[in-house]
């Protein structure tokens, strides 16, 4: 078969390109967008990975905070972003699975607008914690406690934290635990009021409470996970008593879609690198999460893929109406 000269030019020009992204990239700061304010977990997260992927890139990397309206402002400026590598997004469960079905319509398509880099944490469970005060201290004691009370026991939530009411809400469902959800929208006042007795029960990152479980007034029950947390190997897993009931939050990085494949290569292998440091291991563990690696781009997007099929899914089984 005889190629055309135009068609072998083209092919030419398009390798040449590709090298030459690869060679002279980056050549000035990198950006990478997170959709919380200063301080937070996610924050936290995004300036230890910037630190270490500068020093691999040779260039500043740089954490651009964009809070609130549950991400949607930070994803629609990180998905209209020129996709030149210069541009990320560090994001988690929200941005790109349920927000896709708690809100009727978002400006970013979580399907199509991302190309995804990394995966960054995989392991990021909800807790399932009592007041100290109550008289449980298992899974199968809140059930058979739920169900001596009926319609008595109630559990506080944070409504904007993604994955919390969603395992909240199906640990309810096929428990029968008969609880009624009190919504919160600040993590603080909501631990808060579960650690007075005010709201007997609570599911919540591990980070949020943390402090009243240190302090004694709230005790842990069991995670949401799949499998339990290294650090904490008593601590059981709710699908050990209550099977199908996981879920795990978790974070990835991503760019805007059309970013030259090399670049995300180039991306997704200095990410791997900083994940097999101890001193991140060790601050994910504070926050009650964990990594399995970077992966690759194409395994972190089969991943998200999935994760965004699952969570249709369970905002059907949980009558989730968008908002």
């Amino acid at each position: 078969m005889m190629i055309r000269p135009t068609l072998f030019l083209c092919a030419l020009l398009l390798t040449a390109t590709g090298a030459a992204n690869a060679q002279s990239w980056p050549s000035r700061p990198v950006k990478i967008v997170v959709p919380t304010g200063p301080g937070a977990a996610t924050d936290v997260m995004a300036r230890l990975m910037a630190d270490s992927v500068s020093r691999g890139l040779g260039q500043p990397v740089v954490v651009e905070n964009q809070g609130g309206a549950s991400g949607l402002v930070a994803h629609q400026s990180a998905a209209r972003a020129a996709p030149d590598g210069y541009t990320f997004m560090f994001t988690n469960t929200s941005g790109l699975a349920t927000n896709l079905v708690t809100f009727k319509s978002i400006p970013y398509d979580p399907v199509k607008d991302f190309t995804p880099v990394a995966m960054v944490v995989d392991f990021g469970p909800q807790l399932l914690s009592v007041n100290a005060n109550l008289p449980v201290t298992t899974v199968a004691g809140l059930i058979d406690h739920a169900k001596a009370n009926p319609g008595k026991l109630s559990y506080a939530v944070d409504v904007t934290a993604g994955a919390a009411p969603f395992a909240a809400r199906l640990l309810n469902k096929r428990a029968g635990l008969g609880m009624v959800e009190v919504p919160y929208r600040s993590a603080a006042q909501m631990v808060g009021d579960v650690a007075t007795g005010t709201v007997p029960v609570l599911i919540s990152s591990m980070a949020a409470s943390n402090a009243m479980v240190q302090a004694g007034k709230v005790r842990r029950i069991a995670l949401s996970s799949t499998k339990r947390f290294p650090p904490l190997p008593d601590l059981p897993t709710l699908n050990e008593t209550v099977p199908g009931v996981t879920m795990d939050g978790w974070f990835v990085l991503v760019a805007p879609r059309g970013v030259p494949a090399d670049i995300v290569a180039r991306m997704n292998k200095e990410v791997g690198e900083f994940l097999k440091g101890d001193e991140i291991r060790t601050r994910l563990a504070g926050f009650g999460l964990a990594t399995s690696g970077a992966g690759t781009p194409e395994s972190t997007g089969a991943f998200i893929t999935s994760e965004q099929a699952r969570w249709r899914a369970l905002a059907q089984e949980l009558d989730i109406q968008p908002q």
